[in-house]
């Protein structure tokens, strides 16, 4: 797993992985400010960490990461769980293409299920299966052990301190909230038949 090469004695040196990448460059190129550089670093190698963490939590249920996503942003919609794939796009760091392939392989399991949009003959909306429901929240629940475990020498304030200050540079680069999905129009609730696409 990640995170665990030099943990002992970089700890005891306050030093991490990207200090000692950047060291050398600080001495060649004194004049280049390296704190974007550091910043991009430090949020990459824990993105690194946290996707090697959350793989391996997820195998007891044969999912993969973007698969997790999905589960996780339609059981966060509320009840009944249930957007549309543009919807899911729009707050996932996935293509269409890539949201249409993930809601492929939930289909086949069973965890989701198609709903047609009466007030858009075109349209599609996904709902999470009473199985699909379980799934999420068991795997949620998984998730935030691990990350308990993964965080336990972090303290709240740190926590609470690094979670904010990402926030601020995220919103700086234009990373907003999309806005809320439109409601469903209640006129019919009619399954689509067919799971080999989304």
């Amino acid at each position: 797993m990640a995170g665990t090469g030099r943990k002992s004695a970089g700890r005891d040196r306050g030093r991490d992985l990207v200090d000692g990448m950047t060291t050398g460059w600080r001495r060649e190129m004194p004049e280049v400010d390296l704190a974007v550089v550091e910043l991009t670093r430090r949020a990459a190698r824990l993105g690194v960490i946290l996707q090697d963490r959350l793989a391996g939590c997820l195998e007891p249920w044969n999912l993969t990461q973007a698969d997790f996503n999905v589960l996780n942003v339609l059981r966060g919609s509320g009840s009944p769980y249930e957007l549309r794939p543009s919807d899911m796009h729009a707050r996932l760091m996935l293509t269409a293409g890539g949201v249409s392939n993930v809601l492929g392989r939930l289909l086949r399991a069973g965890l989701v299920e198609r709903r047609r949009d009466e007030s858009d003959g075109r349209g599609l909306w996904v709902r999470l299966t009473a199985s699909g429901i379980e799934t999420a929240e068991a795997t949620m629940r998984a998730w935030v052990a691990e990350q308990e475990l993964l965080y336990r020498d972090v303290t709240e304030a740190q926590a609470r301190s690094a979670s904010s200050a990402l926030r601020e540079v995220l919103l700086a680069l234009g990373d907003y909230e999309p806005p809320p999905p439109r409601p469903r129009c209640p006129l019919a609730d009619t399954p689509v038949d067919g799971a080999d696409s989304a």
